[in-house]
């Protein structure tokens, strides 16, 4: 064999190697229908690969100095762990939110359902979110205000926890807002997170 061949012969046996992964799906370049390359954060990325989910719950009536209780668990053995990209506090008046972590759950309360944001997905998530248990709270991590009044006028303001949170195995945490007006008022709070098989 000459020189030549065994050139091509060795390149043809490079190639034969490469080219499965130049053109694996998980290599390739996020892209739009049109081609258009998608620059965006990994969340994007889960949401396509029908990973991202999202939950929402309004409460309506919390009384004065009254507090509600939103559970966020990862089961044990639950085969993935749990990214929250995003909590996000609305209220008509002013609140405190605070978040405690690795707390003890007597009863789980009320399933809040979830969302996945790709709706062509059939993928269900195993974080489970509930409002209305009974816990113990654990350690205290987070302390957030909520601007907002009481008086007529009041349009109210949010406030949100931007940074990922990563949910391992037999971990929760609990967002606890407290209404800090003289009288009742009515919030929304709004997660959003995605999973990776472990």
């Amino acid at each position: 064999m000459g020189g030549k061949n065994i050139f091509w012969f060795f390149l043809l046996f490079y190639w034969c190697f490469q080219l499965p992964v130049l053109f694996s799906p998980a290599l390739r370049v996020l892209q739009f229908k049109d081609r258009t390359v998608i620059v965006n954060p990994r969340f994007f990325y889960k949401i396509w690969q029908g990973y991202g989910f999202a939950v929402s719950k309004r409460f309506e009536g919390v009384a004065a100095d009254g507090s509600v209780d939103i559970l966020f668990l990862n089961p044990s053995n639950s085969g993935r762990d749990v990214y929250v990209a995003l909590i996000e506090i609305f209220g008509l008046a002013q609140l405190y939110a605070d978040i405690y972590i690795n707390n003890t759950v007597t009863s789980n309360g009320t399933l809040i359902p979830y969302f996945n944001l790709n709706t062509k997905s059939s993928i269900t998530p195993v974080a489970e979110i509930y409002h209305g248990g009974a816990y113990t709270l654990g350690n205290l991590i987070y302390n957030m205000v909520v601007p907002g009044g009481s008086h007529i006028r009041a349009v109210g303001g949010g406030a949100e926890i931007g940074e990922s949170i990563i949910i391992g195995e037999g971990v929760n945490f609990i967002l606890r807002v407290t209404n800090k007006s003289a009288s009742s008022t009515d919030f929304s709070a709004r997660a959003l997170w995605w999973e990776d098989p472990i």
